[in-house]
């Protein structure tokens, strides 16, 4: 991935305590939404576990897992996408106190046998207000979509014309900021990116972070 402009690694905005307030506020809204009545139960994945406010990328999953988010409160923690989210963080240098991981969907979806679906557009929908919001309290220059559901919730806030399979790994410039189109790292994924094509996807990213950020 080539970028040609340097990205600062904050954004003018609110103050920090007043970011955290708000954030605050936004978690107790997540906490009591009910728009979404397959999700009655569920926890919503929105608290201080999903990251730092300050954070120098945003990470935005598909939703949940049922073994993973669902159960551990931290998104990407407890499942097979989770450990292999853990190992392509450190692929690109990153680490969790560097980063703010949500989702499309913050409640973890389920088919009628229990097991994880992909959250309907509905469900993506009544979460994109969320979604927008977290996005407005964290000015991290760099945003990057783990999966098409994550990519197709963002152009819901504002376009930006990418679909995966042909906007996998490049640089968008999108709202300001950089967006850059991943793989979700589950299994299911790697049947069309493997593990290996996603840790060069992820090797990239972090050279991205390190040169746009770099000193001039």
């Amino acid at each position: 991935m080539v970028v040609s402009t340097k990205v600062h690694s904050k954004t003018t905005v609110e103050a920090l305590p007043d970011r955290q307030l708000l954030f605050n506020q936004l978690c107790v809204e997540a906490a009591v939404c009910r728009l979404c009545p397959a999700m009655e139960g569920r926890r919503r994945l929105l608290s201080r576990e999903n990251g730092p406010l300050d954070a120098r990328v945003i990470f935005i999953g598909e939703a949940p897992g049922r073994h993973g988010g669902e159960q551990s409160g931290v998104p990407f923690s407890g499942d097979q996408a989770g450990r292999n989210f853990e190992q392509l963080l450190a692929i690109a240098g990153l680490s969790r106190t560097e980063i703010f991981i949500t989702n499309a969907a913050l409640c973890n979806p389920r088919d009628q046998q229990g097991r994880n679906r992909t959250p309907t557009t509905g469900e993506v929908a009544n979460c994109n207000q969320l979604l927008a919001r977290q996005l407005a309290l964290i000015p991290a220059p760099f945003i990057v979509t783990l999966g098409a559901v994550a990519l197709r919730a963002l152009g819901r806030i504002a376009a930006h014309q990418c679909a995966l399979r042909t906007a996998v790994g490049q640089v968008v410039c999108w709202q300001g900021r950089l967006l850059i189109p991943l793989y979700h790292p589950g299994s299911r994924a790697q049947l069309t990116r493997s593990f290996a094509q996603q840790s060069t996807d992820f090797a990239a990213l972090g050279a991205l972070i390190r040169t746009a950020t770099s000193p001039d």
